[in-house]
């Protein structure tokens, strides 16, 4: 099988961008970077064929770079904007993570403070969440100039020990959230929630917003940034 670098190089699979706009006046912030596949596959089962063969984390940190340089590299106009990459916690812990880091920084220093990277909260489940490696990695990460992002959030009952914890930069409330916001009370009543216990930091950004009236609605309740097909859908950069 050819190495995942290769499959980056030859374009097999390719990073899709989607904007992430600012409450209320929808002014793109940012993006999200999300794995594509040339033919159409579903980018899963290349992480699931790589999770399998133990080889997660070179895909991830092939990913990661390839990201780096798409955005960095291949755009002019993207000046003063975010990039969001989603990074798994068990690359985070490989032995060979610093110095892979230390490669990034080399190669990408003026933009380092532009990265954010975004955690998963489901994955951090388990004993992962209490490996001092993983905690101490953050706080690293964090002195060296990356953002930090915790992805799919949706259990506030676990999440606020893990924002003491961690001290994350944005928050990306979970997508069920914002369907059909406007019109259900209790999912109302879990944004204030959020809201009010992240009053000075972290961000929120609310995912999967679709709907005019589910982001008017997440933009009155107090959400400072969103994400979802209101705003754009993942596409290559038009400079790619």
């Amino acid at each position: 099988m050819e190495s995942f670098a290769e499959l980056f190089e030859k374009r097999e699979y390719y990073h899709a961008f989607q904007p992430i706009c600012q409450f209320p006046d929808k002014k793109r912030i940012g993006y999200e970077v999300l794995l594509r596949s040339k033919s159409g596959r579903n980018p899963e089962l290349l992480f699931a064929m790589a999770k399998e063969k133990r080889k997660l984390p070179e895909l991830d940190t092939q990913s990661f770079r390839h990201a780096l340089l798409s955005f960095f590299r291949s755009s002019k106009e993207h000046t003063q904007e975010l990039l969001f990459v989603n990074i798994f916690p068990s690359t985070i812990v490989e032995d060979s993570f610093p110095g892979f880091i230390e490669e990034i920084k080399q190669a990408f220093l003026p933009y380092l403070k532009r990265v954010v990277l975004e955690i998963n909260e489901s994955i951090m489940e388990g004993e992962g969440w209490h490996d001092p490696v993983f905690t101490n990695r953050i706080r690293e990460l964090k002195k060296i100039g990356f953002l930090i992002a915790l992805d799919d959030v949706g259990d506030a009952a676990n999440i606020f020990q893990k924002i003491t914890d961690l001290s994350p930069d944005f928050i990306k409330i979970d997508r069920f959230y914002s369907k059909d916001l406007s019109t259900s009370q209790e999912k109302q009543t879990v944004i204030k929630l959020f809201v009010d216990f992240c009053k000075y930091e972290p961000q929120l950004i609310l995912e999967g917003v679709e709907e005019e009236e589910d982001f008017a609605c997440a933009s009155s309740l107090g959400i400072a940034m969103g994400q979802g097909y209101l705003f754009g859908k993942p596409d290559r950069l038009r400079e790619e």
